[in-house]
Formats: C-alpha cells, structure tokens, sequence
C-alpha cells in the first residue's frame, strides 16, 4: 500500500527550503526523507511499498543409532530461510542487471555502511529493552508438592485446634465469673461462696 495518497506532495516545506529533496530513480517524484521508503531510501515511500519478507524455520534431526539399531543419541538442527517477496523486489532485482561495476561497487558500500547502522541501532534497542526488563521484579512461584500441601494441612488444622481450645478455655473461665458475681449479688457472703466451691471440688 502506498505510503502516502497520489495527491500529496511527498515534500516537507522545512526540507525543501534545505534543498533536502530528491528525485525518485523509479517514479521521477522529488520526494523528501520523511516521504522515503523505510525499506531503500534511494526511492519514494510508494515505489518500494510491495515488499514482504517470508520466514520459514526448518528443522532436521540426526540420530545415530549404535549396530543393534537403538539410539544412542539424537540431536535437532534449526536453521532460517528467509526469501523476499512483492514486486518492488523484483524491481529491485532488475534493476541491479543495468549496474556497471563501479555502480555496483559504490552500491555494495552504499548498503554496507547502512547494514552497520541498521545493526547498531538494533543493538542499542535491544540494551535499551534490556535495561527495562532488568527494572522488573519477578516473582516466582514455587510449586507445592503432595508432601508440602499435607505438611502444610496438618499446621493449619493444629492452628485451628488450638485456637479453639483457647476460645472454649476463655469461655469457661468468663463462665464462672459470671457465675460468682451473681451468687454475690445474691447476698451470699466470701465464705458462703468458698463453702459452695468447695463441695462442687469434692464432689
């Protein structure tokens, strides 16, 4: 798809001024770099819009196998093809056929140097990415076992256990609290109580 609609000048007012234009080798359009292909800068943004790059990951295991015909051991490779395709790369292609030898010399530089850039700059994104991530606190979780949640079980439920324990124990002491304070409002007298207590021990 075109980058930008066929009635659009593909020039800035701030680069025309800088006389920071040229023409497309292709269409003939001058054109700025903000209206360049993000794929080969030496055309406009629609010249050299219909290209994709397929990717295909094969893959190949090699097993040794000993006489008896068992494995002894097996190991995968990986590799990436990666084929172009659209027709601005067929363009592309065509056009590499009318070069001459110092053409395609400068142009081999030309990529070069624009392959490095492209490499740092990928790098530096990466570290910068990097960074990032390295900021992030990760939080593992650890995998409870059969042993470790039957462990685990057994504490809450002892837990448990004792606090109701504790609970039943608080009840009852509240319970005979209350329980002197009404034989006192009663009009039982100190000994009177004791007396009571006393034979409840006995019997």
């Amino acid at each position: 798809m075109p980058k930008y609609p066929s009635d659009v000048i593909p020039t800035c007012v701030e680069c025309d001024k800088r006389n920071q234009t040229k023409v497309c080798t292709k269409c003939g359009v001058v054109f700025c770099k903000h209206y360049a292909s993000s794929t080969d800068y030496r055309y406009c943004a629609n010249c050299i819009s219909d290209f994709a790059i397929k990717e295909t990951i094969m893959e190949k295991v090699v097993e040794h196998e000993r006489p008896d015909g068992t494995v002894t051991f097996s190991r995968k490779y990986q590799a990436r093809h990666i084929m172009l395709q659209g027709t601005d790369w067929l363009f592309a292609a065509h056009k590499i056929e009318e070069l001459d030898d110092a053409e395609i010399e400068a142009t081999i530089e030309y990529h070069r140097a624009n392959v490095g850039l492209l490499l740092d700059e990928r790098q530096s994104r990466q570290h910068e990415r990097y960074k990032k991530l390295a900021g992030i606190k990760v939080i593992s979780v650890k995998h409870e076992t059969q042993e470790d949640r039957e462990k685990r079980e057994a504490k809450e439920l002892a837990r448990a256990t004792r606090k109701s324990r504790t609970k039943t124990k608080d009840v009852t002491v509240d319970s005979m609290v209350a329980a002197l304070t009404q034989l006192a409002k009663g009009g039982l007298t100190k000994e009177q109580i004791l007396e009571l207590l006393a034979k409840g021990n006995k019997k």
